[in-house]
């Protein structure tokens, strides 16, 4: 037996995932706040570090 291919289920999977996709502009606002953090995080470690990386 062959299933019937729903198309509405398919526009409606494809339509959220979408709107998940979307950038909002709190999401970026988010975005680069987190970014800001993350450069004064690498610039605070390496004044603690005095610019070495280990590894």
């Amino acid at each position: 037996m062959k299933n019937k291919f729903n198309h509405s289920a398919v526009h409606k999977n494809n339509r959220r995932d979408q709107v998940a996709r979307s950038v909002t502009e709190q999401g970026i606002k988010r975005m680069r706040e987190a970014l800001e953090d993350a450069k004064l995080r690498l610039e605070h470690s390496e004044e603690l570090t005095e610019g070495k990386r280990h590894g």
